[in-house]
């Protein structure tokens, strides 16, 4: 494949930047983020501890108190292991946030302060024409474990909910209102630019290599150093440095290449002609082209620095179908 030439300053520069960006264009976009996110039905269903190694927690597990808390996010930290810090699910965390993270694990920033429930569910502004039962039955809980929370100062006796309280809703769930890059077949890869990014190609291919499905580590370290696998977060982060390479997973044809609109800043992903797709997010640059036939360990492009507490990580993904698969399962 063909490299485009680069400057190694020049990518320290664009890397560094990559998340402000990212960020920026979320907040800029949210507003138009179709809601709710038409999922693969895997992602619908109830969140699931995830299946990477166990999250590095800030501290021992704290207190559960009942009441509403807010944490500041440090350097190192992972969504996942603030949420095992407070003995929660990362979706708990996740759906807590959506002003600040808009349904992006991966958009944690130093500095933020995050609002954490004191139990696995949902916070929930009560509309005006919401009823307690209305509500359990929109996320899914149970009405009298809402009206029975303390917090939430129900009268047994009389169980009203008033537009513009907030309750708490333990065990609610929620479809996530990011929308997640779809698919896109070598035989119609050609999107617009205008919705998906500049890394749309601009035509369709009709052949190209076609992978085995036995996928090789994109990075040459083995770590998840961001977030792991689960319901809410359909890849693994895995430790990049910074203008490090990073290579084709399997065989296959590149069908976006650049920057997306989706929340995946400098991305590539590749068609491997079997059902199967791989996504490499959060990169400092891209040296593939669109359309190009890629072999398995090519070089596709180079990490960067997003911003993210626990440092520069590549976010990979793997899918197969409609279905997206744990790396860590598959990769040797």
């Amino acid at each position: 494949m063909r490299s485009i030439p680069w400057n190694k300053q020049a990518r320290l520069a664009l890397a560094s930047t990559s998340l402000l960006f990212i960020y920026t264009l979320a907040s800029c976009t949210s507003s138009a983020i179709p809601t709710p996110l038409q999922l693969p039905a895997t992602e619908m269903e109830e969140p699931s501890t995830p299946t990477s190694a166990a999250p590095k927690l800030t501290a021992t597990l704290v207190e559960n108190t009942g009441e509403l808390q807010t944490y500041l996010v440090k350097e190192g930290d992972t969504l996942s292991s603030i949420a095992a810090h407070f003995g929660l699910q990362p979706e708990t965390v996740l759906w807590a946030n959506v002003e600040q993270l808009f349904d992006n694990p991966d958009f944690l920033l130093p500095g933020m302060q995050l609002l954490i429930l004191p139990v696995d569910g949902v916070y929930h502004q009560v509309g005006g024409t919401d009823t307690l039962t209305s509500i359990a039955t929109f996320f899914g809980a149970d009405p009298q474990a809402i009206a029975d929370w303390p917090g939430n100062k129900i009268d047994e006796s009389n169980p009203v909910v008033f537009a513009g309280e907030w309750l708490v809703v333990p065990g609610g769930q929620r479809l996530l209102r990011r929308r997640l890059m779809p698919n896109l077949p070598r035989f119609a890869m050609a999107v617009a630019f205008e919705e998906f990014g500049s890394g749309a190609c601009p035509k369709n291919v009709s052949a190209g290599p076609v992978g085995d499905g036995k996928y090789a580590w994109p990075v040459a370290q083995r770590e998840v150093v961001g977030e792991g696998f689960y319901t809410a977060h359909p890849g693994v982060d895995l430790a990049v440095e910074i203008g490090e390479d990073v290579r084709a997973a399997d065989d296959g044809v590149v069908v976006f290449s650049g920057w997306s609109n989706l929340g995946y800043g400098y991305m590539v992903m590749l068609d491997h002609g079997n059902g199967g797709y791989t996504l490499y997010g959060g990169l400092g640059e891209v040296l593939a082209e669109c359309g190009s036939e890629i072999g398995e360990g090519d070089v596709i492009g180079a990490g960067g620095l997003i911003g993210h507490p626990a440092g520069p990580f590549l976010h990979f993904e793997i899918r197969r179908g409609e279905e997206f698969l744990n790396p860590l399962e598959l990769l040797p």
